[in-house]
């Protein structure tokens, strides 16, 4: 049986130690969020990271776009955001209504208030493993550091991250890379019989494509890590995009849904938010 990586206890130590860094910041913390209220999953996301953040000491506004919003209507929004000192952190919460270009919106954002590393310039610093101090994506770099909880190789392992989404699968990719991993980045487009050919020589999978029960226990290498990003709603519960059960007999580690991934993607993201008032203050 597999060990289960735990998010949730690792998110309550980060949100411990994000508390005592905002108690040590003379300024209040403001986190913006934008976000598509008509979306009743960024709707449950945002109430969430709200009450979240409000417990580590940092306040939100959040910015509801109407479903008839324009990209030139939200690039307002982030410009008078930019503009704001009062706003430390900015996050773009996916999916805006369907006539907004979100790329244009996630790299209008200052990289100095990108709480969740989308635009194209802390993106570009990922992908080219920047000495220098920048955002990472929440999900992704959540990930990372449950790797890193339970001391879980990545030097030389192959790996295998099913998804290539901004949000998850490309930063992914780049953070695994960094990490010494060998990387194969698959998505909806690969094909079935090349994609479980994949998952048999993958010592650490990744996966958030948005599919409940998308991968089985059949289809894993024995022993791999599986990384479950995947959230949906069957039956009115919670699932993820791998058969939990099935695989769990033949992973090494395996995330939960709930309470993996999802706690330290809100975790990091108000840690990330920290980190942008905190190296604002050392430029001021």
């Amino acid at each position: 049986m597999a060990i289960i990586l735990d998010g949730k206890k690792l998110a309550k130590q980060i949100h411990a130690k994000t508390l005592q860094r905002v108690e040590a910041l003379t300024d209040p913390l403001t986190l913006a969020v934008v976000y598509d209220p008509d979306n009743k999953g960024s709707e449950l996301y945002v109430g969430m990271k709200a009450r979240a953040a409000e417990k580590v000491g940092i306040q939100t506004q959040d910015i509801p776009v109407d479903a008839h919003a324009t990209t030139a209507d939200v690039l307002k929004i982030v410009e008078r955001l930019n503009e704001d000192d009062h706003i430390t952190g900015i996050l773009i919460q996916s999916p805006l209504p369907e006539n907004v270009n979100e790329r244009h919106i996630f790299s209008a954002v200052l990289p100095s208030k990108d709480a969740d590393g989308l635009g194209a310039t802390n993106q570009g610093m990922l992908f080219a493993d920047s000495p220098e101090e920048y955002t990472v994506a929440a999900t992704p770099q959540g990930v990372m550091s449950l790797l890193r909880e339970y001391d879980i190789e990545t030097f030389g392992k192959q790996a295998l991250v099913i998804g290539r989404s901004q949000l998850f699968g490309r930063p992914m990719a780049a953070l695994l890379t960094n990490a010494d991993a060998t990387v194969t980045l698959a998505h909806r487009y690969t094909p079935a019989a090349q994609l479980k050919e994949y998952l048999k020589q993958a010592d650490i999978v990744t996966v958030g494509v948005g599919i409940p029960n998308f991968i089985n226990g059949a289809d894993l290498k024995p022993g791999a890590v599986v990384i479950d990003v995947g959230m949906n709603v069957v039956n009115q519960k919670a699932t993820g995009d791998v058969d939990f059960e099935s695989a769990e007999a033949v992973a090494s580690y395996i995330t939960p849904v709930p309470g993996g991934v999802g706690p330290m993607t809100i975790a990091t993201l108000l840690e990330s938010t920290v980190t942008l008032a905190e190296n604002k203050r050392s430029h001021d």
